[in-house]
C-alpha cells in the first residue's frame, strides 16, 4: 500500500492527469452505452471499471468529495493503474509522474530513470481484454517510454534488473599518492577466482581511500598511482558502495542500498526478511550476465546479518571489505579463497610526495599570510626532518594531514610540532592521543562531556538525548555543541524536523577513550543515559489507565515516536543485559514488553527471560512472574514453543503461590497465568483441560484488565467448539470491558470476533471487525496486516470468491515469511490456502 504523505497535493496532481483524459477519444463523455464498459457513461466511469472501483473511490482521490476524504493509503496497483492509464493516453510528462510519486512514500529517483520509471508501471493493475485485471503488456511500456525520455532507439529493459552505474561517493582528494603495491596485490585479487578481498589497518592508513580509488579504476576512471599499475583494471558496470562508519549501518539500510542499486526500489519499505530473499536473487540474476563489485566500509562495524550475508553471496559478486579489525580468521572459516591487505604507514618516498602534496594543497586555500608563511617554512624543512616527521606520524596519511593543519592553525612552530610527535610514539593510541589531544585540551569540560558520551548512541542523536546523557543544561549543551563544531569535531543534520550531530569514527573512538579513563563520570553518564530512556518511555508508552507496575505499557497510542528512537534504545536495553544493570533492565523490560510484541517476538523472549532471572536475584519476585507468565509465556506461544511457554507460565505461577495474593498485581496474574495456560491448551487441541480451567477462574472477579483476557480466552474455546454465537458475545464483551481503561490493540480480540461473524454469515459485521485490526489504518504494522488479510481470505472464501481469497491469503503468508516465520497462526494460513486451492 502506498501512504499518501501530503493528500491535498496528491489530489491536486492526480485531479489534472484525469482531466487531460477528456482530450483522448476514449474518454470522452458518452450519451450511449459503451459495449465493451458496463459501468457508466462518464470518462471517470471508465477510469472506474478499468480500475476495478466505483467511481466514487476516483472522486475521493481527486478531493472531488472533499479533502477530509481522501484517503491516508492507495492499494499500489491501483494507483499505478490510474497513473498508467493517464501517462498511456494523455500529454502528461515524467516531471508530472515525479511529482506525484513524490506526494507518497514510495522512494522516487531523481532525476528519474527509464527502468525506474518502467518498474513502476509494470506495478500497475487494471482491467484487460479477458476481463482480469493485469499488468501493462511490455511493448505498451515501451511505447510510453519513448514518449516519456524521447529514446528513438528505447530498449525494453523491464525483463532484468537494470542497475545505476555506481554510488560512489565523491573522490576524498585530487590525487592518489602511493599504495602501489597494495594496489597491485589488489589488482591480481580482480583477476583471481577468489570473492572476497578484506583491507584492514589502523583508522587514518586510508583503507577508504584505496578502496574508492579501486572502485573508480573499474569504472574505467583511475588517476595517480592506479594509472601507472603494471595491469589493467577490470571494468565493472554494477559497483555498489555501502559505508557503515563509526555508527554502523542496520541489515535493512545495507539491503536497501543494494535494491536500490539494483533497480528494486520497490522492496526499500519492505520487511528484512522479504528484502533478504529478492535482494539475494536480484544480485545473483544480474551477476549471471554482468559481475558485481559490492565493497563494504567498515565491515568491523556492521550488523552481525550483513556478514552472515556476505557469506552467502551468489557467484560473480566480488566484495572488497575495509576494517580495522583483522577479520581475516572469520571469514577465512566461511571461504576458501581470500585476499588480505594489511595497510601500514607509506613508504618514505610516498610519504614524502604526500606530505608535499597535502602542503601544496593547503597553500592554494589559505588566506592568512601568517599561515602561509608556516607552510612555506614546511615546505624548505630539511629532508631530515621531514623525514622525521613522516617517522613520528609512522607513515600515517591522516595523522600527517592533520599534522600539517596543526602547524598551520596553532601558534607551535613546525619543528616542535615534529619533536612532539616524535614523543607521542607508534601506536594508534598515542598518535591519536596527541593530535585529538591538543583539541581536547582547548575544550570546556561541557564540551569534553559531550565528547565522551557521543559513544553511547546508536544513530546520532538528537539534542535532548545528548543533554542529557551529558548531564548539560540546555545553555551549556548549545555552548559546547558549537565548540565542537568549531573545532570540525561534528556535523550537525536535520532529519526529519530535528537536528541530530553526526562524528567521525576517530572523533568518537577518541572520546570513548577518556570516557574508559574517567570511570566515576562514565557510570554517572551511563545512569543518565539510561535515565532518559526511563523517562522517554514513560513519556511515549505510559497510559492513564489501568494503573499497573506491568499493564500501564499496553499499546494504544501513536508509536511512531518510539520507532524513530528504537536503535538508540535497543542498544541502551543490549547494553544493560549485557554488563548486568539488573535494575535498568528491568525498568526497560517492564516497560518495552507489550511494545516488542508488535517489532520483534524473538527479543522479547531474550530480554524478558534475562529480566525475569535479574528480578529472582534481586527478590522482586512479582515482576519476575510477570515476565515469565506474559513477556515470555504468551511470546513463547506465539512462535508455536508450547512446551517452553507452559514452562514459563507454570514457573510462572508457582513464585505467585508464595506471594501475598490480596495484591491485586498478584492476584491478578494467578488468574491470568491459569487463563493462559488454558488458551496454551486450546492451541495443543486439549480443550477439555482448557474448559476445566476456563471453569476455575471464569467467575473469580478480576480487574477489568484480566477480565478482558479470561473473556477472550473463553470466547476461542466457543469458537472451536463452533458455539459462534456465543463466542460474539464473549468477544463483544470483552472488548466493552477494555474501553473501562482506555481500550486496547488487541489484534486476536477483533479477529476471533471476526471469524465468529464470518461462521454466522454475517458478511459486514465480520468485515467492519476486521478493519478494527488496522488500529491506524496509515501507519498499519506487519502483524496487524497478517491478521488483517487472513481475516479478509476467510470471508471471502465463504462467499465463494476464492480468486480474492487467494489474493489475500498469499499477502498473508508473504507477510508471516517476512516478519516471523514461525508464528502460530501460520499453520491456519497454510491450511487455508490449500483448501482454496483445492477448492
Amino acid at each position: 500500500m502506498a501512504e499518501l504523505e501530503d493528500q491535498k497535493k496528491f489530489a491536486e496532481l492526480l485531479s489534472s492527469g484525469v482531466k487531460s483524459l477528456k482530450l483522448h477519444p476514449e474518454y470522452k463523455i458518452s450519451r450511449i452505452k459503451n459495449e465493451k464498459i458496463s459501468a457508466g457513461q462518464s470518462y471517470l466511469d471508465k477510469i472506474a471499471a478499468y480500475l476495478g472501483v466505483s467511481s466514487n473511490t476516483i472522486k475521493s482521490w481527486l478531493g472531488q468529495m472533499g479533502q477530509k476524504y481522501i484517503p491516508g493509503r492507495i492499494d499500489d496497483g491501483k494507483l499505478f493503474g490510474i497513473i498508467w492509464i493517464i501517462l498511456e493516453k494523455s500529454d502528461m510528462n515524467i516531471q508530472w509522474f515525479t511529482k506525484i510519486l513524490e506526494t507518497t512514500t514510495i522512494p522516487v529517483i531523481k532525476p528519474a530513470l527509464p527502468v525506474w520509471v518502467a518498474s513502476c508501471l509494470k506495478k500497475a493493475k487494471t482491467l484487460q481484454n479477458d476481463k482480469t485485471f493485469g499488468a501493462p503488456l511490455d511493448e505498451d511500456i515501451e511505447i510510453v517510454m519513448k514518449r516519456l525520455f524521447d529514446m528513438s532507439n528505447y530498449e525494453n529493459s523491464t525483463s532484468k534488473e537494470q542497475p545505476l552505474i555506481h554510488n560512489l561517493p565523491t573522490r576524498w582528494s585530487g590525487n592518489f599518492i602511493g599504495r602501489k603495491f597494495d594496489l597491485e596485490a589488489i589488482q591480481q585479487w580482480m583477476l583471481s577466482p577468489s570473492p572476497v578481498c578484506l583491507i584492514t589497518g589502523w583508522a587514518g592508513m586510508g583503507k577508504t581511500t584505496i578502496a574508492l580509488e579501486v572502485a573508480y579504476s573499474c569504472t574505467g576512471n583511475p588517476f595517480g598511482e592506479s594509472i601507472r599499475a603494471d595491469v589493467g583494471w577490470p571494468t565493472f558496470n554494477c559497483i555498489i558502495w555501502v559505508s557503515a562508519d563509526w555508527k554502523g549501518i542496520t541489515f535493512s539500510d545495507f539491503l536497501n542500498t543494494i535494491a536500490y542499486q539494483l533497480g528494486r526500489v520497490e522492496q526499500i519499505n519492505k520487511s528484512i526478511n522479504e528484502k533478504r530473499f529478492v535482494v539475494r536473487n536480484a544480485l545473483a540474476n544480474y551477476s549471471r550476465e554482468e559481475p558485481v563489485l559490492l565493497i563494504v566500509d567498515s565491515i568491523d562495524t556492521a550488523d552481525r546479518e550483513i556478514h552472515e550475508f556476505i557469506t552467502n553471496l551468489p557467484q560473480g559478486v566480488k566484495v572488497i571489505l575495509t576494517s580495522r579489525e583483522n577479520l581475516n580468521q572469520k571469514y577465512r572459516e566461511v571461504f576458501q579463497e581470500m585476499a588480505t591487505i594489511q595497510l601500514m604507514g607509506l613508504e618514505k618516498a610516498e610519504a614524502l610526495d604526500f606530505l608535499s602534496y597535502e602542503v601544496h594543497r593547503y597553500l592554494k586555500t589559505c588566506n592568512s599570510p601568517n599561515k602561509r608563511e608556516k607552510m612555506e617554512q614546511l615546505l624548505n624543512i630539511s629532508p631530515e626532518i621531514q623525514h622525521q616527521l613522516i617517522l613520528a606520524t609512522a607513515g600515517n596519511p591522516k595523522a600527517m594531514a592533520l599534522s600539517i593543519a596543526y602547524i598551520a592553525d596553532d601558534d607551535i612552530p613546525a619543528k616542535q610540532l615534529i619533536r612532539d610527535l616524535g614523543k607521542a610514539g607508534y601506536s594508534l593510541l598515542e598518535l591519536f592521543d596527541f593530535l585529538f589531544g591538543r583539541t581536547w585540551n582547548r575544550c570546556d569540560e561541557d564540551t569534553r562531556r559531550l565528547w565522551q558520551v557521543l559513544c553511547f548512541f546508536s544513530k546520532p542523536p538528537d539534542e535532548e538525548s545528548w543533554a542529557a546523557a551529558a548531564g548539560l543544561d540546555a545553555r551549556n549543551f548549545r555552548y559546547a555543541v558549537e565548540q565542537m563544531r568549531t573545532y570540525a569535531l561534528i556535523q550537525p543534520e536535520r532529519i526529519e524536523g530535528k537536528i541530530h550531530y553526526f562524528g567521525h569514527q576517530t572523533v568518537v573512538a577518541y572520546g570513548e577513550q577518556h570516557l574508559s579513563e574517567n570511570q566515576e563520570f562514565k557510570k554517572e553518564a551511563r545512569n543518565r543515559w539510561g535515565q532518559y530512556y526511563i523517562n522517554y518511555l514513560e513519556t511515549h508508552l505510559k497510559r492513564e489507565q489501568p494503573n499497573s507496575i506491568y499493564w500501564s505499557y499496553l499499546l494504544g497510542r501513536d508509536l511512531e515516536q518510539m520507532k524513530k528512537e528504537w536503535p538508540n534504545i535497543l542498544k541502551v536495553i543490549k547494553w544493560a543485559s549485557e554488563t548486568g544493570q539488573k535494575e535498568l533492565l528491568i525498568e526497560l523490560v517492564t516497560r518495552i514488553s507489550h511494545f516488542l510484541s508488535r517489532i520483534n517476538l524473538p527479543l522479547r523472549i531474550e530480554f524478558g527471560l534475562k529480566a525475569a532471572d535479574y528480578a529472582n536475584q534481586l527478590g522482586k519476585n512479582t515482576l519476575e512472574a510477570f515476565f515469565r507468565i506474559d513477556t515470555v509465556g504468551w511470546a513463547l506461544m506465539e512462535v508455536n514453543d508450547s512446551d517452553g511457554a507452559l514452562l514459563q507460565i507454570e514457573s510462572g505461577l508457582k513464585i505467585l503461590e508464595q506471594l501475598n495474593s490480596h495484591h491485586t498485581d498478584v492476584y491478578d496474574l494467578k488468574v491470568w497465568g491459569l487463563a493462559l495456560k488454558s488458551k496454551l491448551f486450546l492451541k495443543v487441541g486439549n480443550s477439555e483441560k482448557a474448559e476445566a480451567i476456563l471453569e476455575e477462574v471464569k467467575n473469580i472477579s478480576t480487574t477489568p484488565i484480566i477480565q478482558h483476557r479470561v473473556l477472550l480466552v473463553r470466547g476461542d474455546l466457543c469458537l472451536l467448539r463452533r458455539k459462534d454465537e456465543e463466542a460474539i458475545q464473549l468477544y463483544e464483551a470483552a472488548n466493552e470491558i477494555s474501553t473501562m481503561y482506555g481500550g486496547e490493540k488487541t489484534i486476536e480480540a477483533y479477529f476471533n470476533l471476526g471469524i465468529a461473524y464470518v461462521n454466522c454469515n454475517e458478511f459486514e459485521k465480520a468485515e467492519a471487525t476486521f478493519n478494527h485490526i488496522l488500529y491506524d489504518k496509515n501507519k498499519a504494522n506487519q502483524i496487524e496486516l497478517i491478521y488483517y488479510h487472513y481475516g479478509i481470505a476467510l470471508l471471502l472464501s465463504r462467499k465463494g470468491d476464492y480468486t480474492k481469497a487467494q489474493k489475500s491469503n498469499q499477502k498473508a503468508i508473504n507477510l508471516i515469511d517476512s516478519w516471523e516465520p514461525t508464528i502460530s497462526i501460520r499453520k491456519e494460513v497454510e491450511l487455508l490456502n490449500e483448501f482454496i486451492e483445492n477448492s
